[in-house]
């Protein structure tokens, strides 16, 4: 009974977590437009392809080979 209670609990919490980040990233974004507003609500909201998952961020940046030359950055 004890597990079951502390797992509900835990899942309320990253609930509200969730709606947090989102309400905050929407806010920060201030977008006028409504369709883009609406599809970046989407993006961060959705568990399955957004970019939250369970407690966790999901970033998913595009990979791509570097140019010739990169080590110099380093130095």
């Amino acid at each position: 009974m004890y597990a079951q209670g502390r797992r509900r609990e835990t899942r309320l919490a990253a609930a509200q977590l969730r709606g947090s980040r989102t309400q905050y990233l929407t806010a920060t974004y201030a977008l006028a437009d409504e369709d883009t507003r609406l599809a970046l609500e989407t993006f961060l909201g959705d568990p399955e392809s957004g970019a939250f998952r369970g407690p966790y961020l999901c970033i998913r940046t595009p990979s791509h080979t570097a140019d010739d030359g990169w080590q110099s950055v380093l130095e």
